[in-house]
Order: structure tokens, then C-alpha cells, then sequence
């Protein structure tokens, strides 16, 4: 992945960032939203080459099986596996303190609401059916939010096949909250907050081979990951 700095700003990818704040456990530096210049409280990183309203009702999650047991093996798995969700169209979710993940039509975005701050998308409104800068839309890709003791990681991609997500930093493995979005056939959303990540202490996020993503099957069998040449948590 490549990171390019300019005076006063930091980018990866299509990214800014300064400033710094606290919001309930999760440390975010500063990302401005495009087009308005104004600094807001969010690191915001991307991993991957996607490209991308008003606020949407909460949808219920509706649950799927999900495996019982922890994986075991050479990483140190930080949680249990979670239940697939449901995310009906035009939906909300919060997946952070004090973030949600929202869709409307076919797009999506991350939406910071921190006390004291007008909610703000750290990644604008990203599309996904016909975006050309995607592809066809399967690569898992990262976006992430923070730094600190916390760092929230997302993906949305296209896989109608995906049952579970696992995101690893060094030799710590977590499940990942999967919801497929209903508005938007055959993609899915996974998020997770990686509490004591590798990254934890770095600046702007983390790079291209400091967290990776892993989608699975129900099966078990591995679908994709991102990078390319990172070590699969759960070899069959």
C-alpha cells in the first residue's frame, strides 16, 4: 500500500488526517472530509483501492449459525466467533463506540458521531454496483479508524458465500461481525476493534502488512484474503 505525505497532511489512499482525540476508549486522529476542509476527529486508513445523506434507521440484526468454538493453534483468538447478521436496506448499525455503519441504495459509509462533533464520514459515501473503481467489488480490502489502545477495521465487499471473517495483527486473531446488506444482494460488511493490535501504537494506521483480512465460507473454506500473501488463522 502506498502512503504519500504532503505539508499538513497525511494520505493513504484518498485519506487526510491531523488532529487527535479520545472517544470512548477508541483514540482517533484527525481525518478531514473531502471538499470541506474543516478537521475532524478520526484517523482514517485504507488498505485497499476502493472508491466511494441523510441518516438511516437502526435495522435488526438477524442471526445466523455461526461455529461454537474458538479456533486454536498458533494465534491468540481475542474473542468468539459471532453470529451472521441481517442489515436491511437503508440500514444502521453501530459496530464502534461511537460509529455506525450505514447504507443507502446501494453505497455506504462509516459514520463518526462523537460527543461534541457533528457526525462526519471519514470516507465519504462509497459506492458499490457500478463502481468502476472496485471491480467487480470481491476484493476484502481494510478500511480503518484509530489508534491508541483500539483500532476499529472494516470491510465491505461482494461474496454472497462469506459465513466468517478474521482479522489478524502479528499473532493475534479476531472474529469479525459479519452483516450482509440486504439493500445491496451478495455483499457483506465485516468490522471488528482489534484491542491491542500491532498497530496500536502507530501513525497514521496501519500499513499493508500489519492487519489482514480473511472471508471463509460455511464450509470453513477459505474465499479470499487481503494482502495476497498473508498466513490463513484457519488452515483446514
Amino acid at each position: 500500500m502506498k502512503q504519500s505525505r504532503t505539508p499538513g497532511r497525511t494520505t493513504r489512499l484518498a485519506v487526510t488526517g491531523l488532529a487527535v482525540a479520545a472517544v470512548a476508549g477508541i483514540t482517533i486522529t484527525g481525518a478531514a472530509v473531502a471538499g470541506t476542509g474543516k478537521p475532524r476527529a478520526a484517523e482514517a486508513a485504507e488498505l485497499t483501492g476502493v472508491a466511494g445523506a441523510a441518516p438511516a434507521r437502526a435495522a435488526a440484526a438477524v442471526p445466523k449459525a455461526a461455529p461454537n468454538k474458538v479456533a486454536q493453534g498458533k494465534y491468540s483468538w481475542q474473542n468468539k466467533p459471532q453470529a451472521v447478521g441481517t442489515l436491511a436496506a437503508n440500514g444502521s448499525v453501530e459496530i464502534a463506540p461511537t460509529v455506525t455503519f450505514r447504507t443507502e441504495g446501494t453505497k455506504w459509509a462509516l459514520v463518526s458521531h462523537a460527543p461534541g462533533e457533528e457526525p462526519y464520514e471519514p470516507f465519504g459515501w462509497r459506492a458499490t454496483v457500478g463502481n468502476d473503481n472496485i471491480g467487480d467489488g470481491s476484493s476484502s480490502g481494510i478500511q480503518s479508524l484509530g489508534s491508541g489502545k483500539a483500532l476499529l477495521v472494516n470491510s465491505v465487499f461482494k461474496n454472497k458465500s462469506a459465513a466468517t471473517v478474521v482479522y489478524t495483527s502479528g499473532r493475534k486473531a479476531w472474529y469479525a461481525k459479519v452483516y450482509r446488506l440486504g439493500g445491496i444482494p451478495g455483499w457483506v460488511e465485516s468490522s471488528a476493534v482489534l484491542n491491542g493490535a500491532e498497530t496500536a501504537k502507530r501513525t497514521p494506521g496501519p500499513k499493508g502488512d500489519q492487519v489482514a483480512v480473511f472471508v471463509y465460507d460455511a464450509t470453513g473454506k477459505l474465499l479470499a484474503r487481503f494482502p495476497d500473501n498473508a498466513e490463513n488463522p484457519l488452515p483446514k
